[in-house]
């Protein structure tokens, strides 16, 4: 559960400890959650990573020198260095929101909005139109790693995808999930328990004969 270590402020998914789990894992698990719920309440203001790229350079550079103190406590196993630097972290949201207060940044509009922030940071956004977009888009300096989509869009590409069939099997099935088939987290990696080899048994029905 550590910090992403690119430039964004991403906190990987929270879990509970898996027990029996060391002193320092339960600690680590605690805070991590203080400071998920702080980031949080700031994205669902502000919109997820957007002050960071609004703030002037010298704040900016504070904030990610803060969260990489996080990641290092985090590496060291240091449970009074990583309680220091999440409390830290959590002044340094506050210091974004200050310095949007004082700068006149708005808080996100709201324009009927989906944010999703992907494992590696990326955030996924996806918004109802191409007006929709445009407002959204007013928000942003344009340095951060986010992808716009708008539903029409995202509408296009599912029915392109399995000549058009994802669509009818969502109407039949509503309840039904997409999961991604490959690589290290789908079928295709799976070790291939089944026999193929030649049947050896003997043979106990002539079908020929009994065609003839």
């Amino acid at each position: 559960m550590a910090t992403n270590k690119r430039k964004t402020l991403a906190v990987n998914p929270l879990a509970m400890p898996a027990f029996p789990a060391d002193k320092f894992e339960v600690f680590k698990n605690a805070v991590m959650v203080e400071l998920a719920n702080r980031k949080n309440i700031h994205d669902g203001k502000w919109g997820i990573d957007r002050l960071v790229w609004l703030v002037d350079s010298e704040l900016r550079e504070k904030v990610w020198a803060q969260l990489e103190r996080v990641w290092q406590a985090q590496e060291s196993r240091d449970d009074q260095k990583l309680d220091k630097a999440v409390k830290g972290m959590c002044k340094a949201y506050q210091a974004m929101e200050d310095w949007a207060a004082a700068n006149g940044v708005s808080e996100l509009p709201d324009v009927r909005q989906i944010e999703y922030q992907q494992p590696d940071g990326t955030v996924l956004v996806v918004v109802p139109d191409e007006h929709s977009k445009r407002l959204y888009l007013q928000q942003w300096p344009g340095a951060a790693d986010r992808v716009v989509w708008t539903m029409a869009e995202i509408a296009i590409i599912v029915s392109k995808q399995a000549a058009g069939q994802i669509n009818e099997i969502k109407r039949l099935w509503p309840d039904s999930q997409l999961v991604k088939v490959g690589g290290p987290s789908g079928f295709d990696d799976m070790e291939n328990d089944l026999d193929m080899k030649p049947n050896t048994l003997p043979k106990l029905f002539d079908t020929k004969a009994f065609v003839r």
